[in-house]
């Protein structure tokens, strides 16, 4: 069931664009039915303007913004981490005094850069452990290239089966791709609905893939769907060689080349290796050679390794850029320390979700084992749009930005949290406190209630203001000071109404005076660790483990870091093994 919900809102103005929070105050209300005092008139209702950039995936905040540090969690294109940033400044953008070119400026040809593509080939193979087998090219097109690519590469006449493995928005965009080029042959866990919340089983993907494919293709993290593969599967007793879609997961965990016959896996940079431009591709030498007549040359994947990478003009800043990237990955512990990170962080969003009492849901169980590390789509209040756009609102205005981008799938009642290693765990606790703040403020639990004897619904109504009555205010009661009389028989819970809104009520009824009486309960409506103060800015970290330095200071181009924070030993500072 729905959780409840409350949205006070009146008609915008250009400088008002969200409502005020709805405060969750102590004060004891005395209600005594009057039957000709006139009804309290329920607060204006506004809605938000349909046009708020907030709503069309803006990632300018307003000028208003308290803070100087702009969260980013978009599907990608996406921020790389402040130090691989501060590089990139450093090292492809020089000072005239230095004298050399950037690698913007240099010839793909040339012995400058010819230095630059080997680091980036060696840091890659080492960072991802890639066995000598196999070979690494840096491609165009991104992973829409690769969806046409892979099959005219392994497909030489066109008319070679390959499965796919279906299993959300991505998967099947490749498949509409390769039937151009084969003949696909489908596993799907998509539902009629169109939903997936699942990958197919192992058994059953053994059982169903043709043993005469040219390959069986997976993507192993739909980052719309949510859905990831943490581990890749098996080698196939039919020895099809797997192709993998790694674009948005690719260095987030170790790969088993040989344990899982890895024959191709490509990743576009501009998730967790890059900006876009540029699409890493590793194919397996033995694979070479069988691309169909028709194929172009800048997707061969043999016309490519015979020409050194640089058969036409490759992006040369972007090769730069991930080898930037690659070199900050070994530096910081390798692939095994960035799974380790993206646990930590999905982790931490996803016990926000579950424990907010269904105001936040996502639509991959815990238990299914499927739940992306890398993207994290949720719900606001089961996707109420007045509640999910004022969130948005009220996260733009505070910084925080790309949980709603513009996609060619539609408008999906689901937002998203993209956690590549560009966000770190630190600005994941800013989300998940702003998550917490805004759910204590909209959502409140329905109760359980066993009304006292004689007292009648429609009494209680009335009481309540649900139709008429005169209300007076009086100062904190004794049912919030933990006395004697908090636990009153007479004391029971309810969901009311005051003024044509839900929220959970305390009800003393009493039988002397023959009066209700009410407040509003200031109870956590959900997980009691998080029953604190929250801020709701970067700025004002909105959780009770850690502070920023005091004083602190940014420029434009910095964000928040894990060298920034005073992380006090807690149940919420990272785990052990990233600190």
């Amino acid at each position: 069931m729905a959780p409840t919900m409350n949205v006070l809102l009146e008609a915008p103005s250009h400088d008002e664009i969200y409502a005020p929070p709805r405060h969750q105050h102590a004060g004891l209300l005395n209600i005594i039915h009057d039957p000709n005092t006139p009804q309290p008139q329920q607060p204006p209702v506004k809605t938000i303007d349909p046009d708020h950039p907030a709503l069309h995936g803006s990632l300018t905040p307003p000028l208003t913004c308290p803070t100087s540090k702009l969260l980013n969690f978009s599907p990608g294109p996406t921020n790389l981490p402040p130090a691989v940033e501060s590089e990139i400044q450093r090292r492809c953008f020089p000072p005239p005094s230095e004298r050399r070119l950037g690698s913007m400026a240099l010839s793909h040809r040339s012995p400058e850069f010819g230095s630059i593509l080997n680091d980036a080939l060696d840091k890659t193979r080492r960072v991802m452990q890639i066995p000598p087998e196999y070979d690494i090219l840096f491609a165009q097109g991104g992973g829409h290239g690769q969806f046409a690519a892979v099959p005219m590469n392994l497909c030489p006449t066109g008319t070679e089966v390959a499965s796919y493995v279906v299993n959300g928005t991505w998967s099947k965009r490749a498949v509409d791709e390769a039937s151009k080029y084969c003949r696909p042959h489908v596993i799907s866990s998509v539902e009629d609905d169109g939903s997936c919340a699942a990958y197919p089983s192992a058994d059953r993907i053994k059982g169903e893939v043709d043993p005469s494919s040219a390959f069986l293709y997976v993507c192993s993290n739909e980052t719309v769907n949510g859905l990831e593969l943490h581990r890749l599967l098996p080698k196939l007793p039919s020895n099809v060689p797997l192709v993998v879609d790694a674009s948005s997961d690719f260095t987030s965990k170790p790969i088993g080349w040989r344990e899982s016959n890895v024959g191709v896996l490509f990743a576009c940079a501009s998730k967790n290796i890059g900006h876009p431009g540029v699409t890493l591709v590793v194919v397996r030498k033995d694979l070479l050679g069988r691309a169909n007549p028709f194929t172009p040359g800048f997707l061969n994947y043999e016309t490519n390794i015979l020409a050194d990478n640089v058969w036409n003009t490759i992006p040369t800043f972007n090769v730069d850029v991930v080898g930037i990237m690659m070199g900050w990955i070994l530096d910081n512990g390798g692939v095994d320390a960035m799974e380790r990170m993206s646990v930590a962080k999905s982790e931490r969003m996803y016990d926000a979700i579950d424990d907010s009492g269904g105001f936040y849901v996502t639509p991959v169980n815990r238990e299914s084992g499927y739940r992306s590390r890398m993207n994290v789509p949720f719900r606001v209040a089961d996707g109420d749009e007045a509640l999910t756009d004022l969130f948005l609102v009220e996260c733009w205005e505070r910084g925080i930005v790309g949980l709603r981008t513009i996609t060619p799938f539609g408008k999906s009642m689901n937002l998203r949290a993209s956690l590549y290693h560009g966000v770190s765990y630190e600005e994941v606790m800013v989300l998940t406190g702003f998550m917490r703040e805004f759910a204590a403020r909209h959502s409140v639990p329905k109760a359980q209630a066993e009304v006292p004897e004689g007292i009648g619904a429609s009494m209680i109504n009335k009481g309540m203001g649900m139709n008429k009555g005169v209300i007076a205010e009086h100062g904190s009661p004794p049912l919030f000071d933990g006395s004697p009389e908090s636990s009153s028989d007479n004391l029971f819970e309810l969901s009311m109404s005051p003024m044509g809104c839900m929220d959970l009520c305390v009800v003393r009824f009493d039988k002397e005076l023959g009066m209700l009486h009410n407040a509003i309960k200031p109870k956590a409506p959900y997980n009691v660790h998080y029953n604190v103060p929250l801020g709701s800015s970067p700025d004002n970290v909105a959780d009770p483990s850690f502070t920023l330095p005091k004083n602190f200071k940014v420029n434009q181009y910095a964000r928040v870091s894990d060298d920034m924070f005073v992380r006090p030993v807690g149940r919420d500072s990272p785990p052990p093994s990233l600190r």
